[in-house]
């Protein structure tokens, strides 16, 4: 009887083992704080969505996010480094969809490398100064048109940006389109602040990046690069689709991006289920809807599926665009995308 206790005994205390164990290793996802890149500056758009998203998904987890700043090469700098990090969910970026650094020769990754969550669309704008003499989007036309040295400067977020894909679709379509000179910045926040400084004539930047100072009158928009007029919250004139002024660029719009979250692809199912379930959530509180109408934005709230397919349409739409102006160094099919 006594050998048959301890038996007992010595099964009992090695299950609770075992438990313990099994119990230690499978504890959810996170159980530490988690690293958000930002792969550029502050104020930009990858920062304000990063921000404004994992500050709820933070609560949900009840971790901390820290953000952390790394501009450089076109977005480049900072997605590097998340690569460089363990693969385990804990060093997510903040950016638009990653669909032109392989195709502008700008990075060994490609948009497969990364599994994409989407928080919100944005449209881009052709704006100036309140003092331009840009009244309308056709007097910018016209200047362009008769700019043959490049004169006139339009400020962008780097190669490869949002601003920067905008007028190279759009000059696939109609030329004087590409005749401003694009001038890089170190994000979108910068590209503005050049404008407002007179160092350059217009900027092709995002809706968000701007809204503040649209409400303000220090910025105009002479168009949007919608399939139709765009109404802003708080911004008394209605902003006129750019198909208005050139008809024929209409099936080059909505021209814009989507930005949110990303992380490689090849994180563990079960943890990118249990971003995917936070994120989701998050773009549902009060805070993430709100910030939709007072940035200038559309709410997504995009499963990885859903993000992922609108990662890849861009960078069939964008990458062959860009590849058949001879601008990229990459076509798109060699990763497999086939032209639409």
């Amino acid at each position: 009887m006594k050998k048959l206790l301890t038996t007992l005994l010595v099964l009992c205390v090695a299950f609770t083992a075992v438990f313990a164990q099994g119990a230690t290793e499978e504890k959810a996802f996170p159980t530490k704080d988690i690293t958000l890149i930002v792969p550029w500056g502050a104020g930009g758009s990858s920062d304000l969505v990063g921000r404004r998203v994992t500050d709820e998904m933070a609560k949900i987890f009840g971790v901390n996010v820290s953000v952390v700043n790394t501009p450089g090469a076109t977005g480049t700098v900072g997605m590097n480094n998340c690569l460089l990090k363990p693969h385990d969910g804990y060093t997510l970026i903040a950016n638009a969809t990653p669909h032109t650094h392989y195709a502008m020769g700008t990075a060994e990754w490609s948009p497969k490398d990364w599994d994409f969550m989407a928080a919100y669309y944005v449209p881009c704008l052709i704006a100036v100064r309140k003092d331009s003499p840009y009244k309308t989007f056709n007097d910018l036309y016209q200047a362009l048109k008769n700019n043959p040295a490049n004169t006139i400067k339009n400020s962008i977020a780097g190669i490869g940006s949002s601003g920067y894909n905008a007028v190279m679709v759009l000059s696939a379509t109609d030329a004087t389109m590409g005749k401003g000179l694009n001038t890089p910045y170190a994000g979108g926040a910068d590209a503005i602040k050049a404008l407002l400084a007179g160092e350059v004539d217009f900027t092709s930047q995002l809706s968000n990046e701007m809204i503040d100072l649209l409400r303000s009158g220090d910025l105009r928009a002479l168009c949007a690069l919608t399939a139709e007029d765009l109404n802003l919250e708080g911004v008394a004139k209605t902003i006129p689709s750019i198909k208005n002024f050139i008809p024929e660029l209409g099936k080059s719009l909505p021209i814009g991006d989507a930005f949110g979250l990303m992380f490689p692809s090849d994180v563990p199912d079960a943890t990118k289920a249990i971003l995917e379930d936070a994120f989701v959530k998050a773009c549902k509180t009060n805070s993430v809807v709100a910030f939709a109408d007072e940035k200038g934005m559309v709410l997504m709230g995009a499963t990885i599926a859903e993000s992922n397919k609108l990662k890849d349409d861009a960078a069939v739409a964008i990458g062959f665009t860009l590849f058949d102006l001879g601008v990229a160094k990459r076509s798109p099919a060699d990763l497999g995308y086939k032209r639409p």
